[in-house]
């Protein structure tokens, strides 16, 4: 098999990764859809390549994935290829699925982060500059919600840099936890209550949002989904809800047939 055929079909080594095409629609015609989330990591490098300028990365979850790796030096460089990033998202990252977007920075893969997220886990990242152990600056912009970035992209006050930071990309990766679309019940803080799909909608659509979509849309190469289905109720439960986040996110986000 010739080096093309190779390259093309690399993506079939990324076990428990789904890859979709996205043509038709707008945005990004890349998708990469698992359960863990530390995989969107060797999925990142894969819609990148090795080579190139990092990405930003815009992520809607429900937990700041900004805890610092155990080991931040022991990141391989994009430069060491899809392999070496695969295999070291698999067994050296936190099973927990916490420090996947400082180790992609480490890897040169993800330069500043754009995070909307309202969780933050024991032994997250604090500061709103990640230096990595090469020396490099990753600014890191975090809000809660999707109003709240589309309210900073359009009327940026002293403080705001969700404009900036996407003005200043290349390229952008989109990516969902399917946990953002979660809450925790005030009743028992270990059941997760998936969202109705109306709420799904408020949250990803909100009213004037569509100035920052256009902005994140039009740079985006990619889109990882995780379904992290421990997060999400259980495997009936994150099945349910990654139905209804497909039909909002895919056909009303993205304008292309869900999967």
């Amino acid at each position: 098999m010739n080096s093309k055929n190779v390259d093309a079909l690399r993506h079939l080594r990324l076990a428990g990764v789904v890859r979709l095409g996205l043509g038709g629609g707008r945005g990004p015609t890349d998708a990469y859809v698992f359960d863990p989330h530390r995989l969107a990591l060797p999925s990142w490098a894969c819609a990148l390549g090795d080579a190139g300028p990092p990405a930003l990365l815009v992520t809607l979850d429900r937990h700041l994935d900004i805890v610092v790796p155990e080991r931040p030096a022991d990141m391989p460089d994009r430069s060491a290829g899809l392999h070496a990033l695969d295999e070291h998202a698999r067994w050296k990252l936190d099973v927990r699925n916490y420090d996947h977007i400082l180790a992609a920075m480490e890897a040169n893969l993800v330069g500043d982060a754009l995070i909307i997220a309202r969780t933050r886990p024991r032994g997250s990242f604090a500061g709103d500059t990640y230096v990595d152990t090469r020396g490099r600056s990753h600014r890191i912009v975090t809000v809660t919600t999707v109003d709240r970035a589309a309210e900073a992209y359009l009327r940026p006050g002293p403080t705001d840099a969700v404009r900036d930071v996407l003005e200043a990309a290349s390229a952008v990766l989109l990516d969902v936890d399917l946990d953002c679309f979660t809450s925790l019940s005030d009743a028992d803080p270990t059941t997760v209550l998936p969202w109705p799909k109306s709420v799904i909608r408020e949250f990803l659509l909100p009213p004037d949002s569509e100035p920052f979509w256009g902005a994140v849309l039009g740079k985006a190469v990619a889109l990882t989904l995780a379904r992290e289905p421990h997060h999400c109720g259980g495997l009936l439960a994150s099945g349910e809800l990654f139905r209804d986040v497909a039909e909002v996110l895919f056909r009303e986000l993205l304008r292309v047939e869900p999967p």
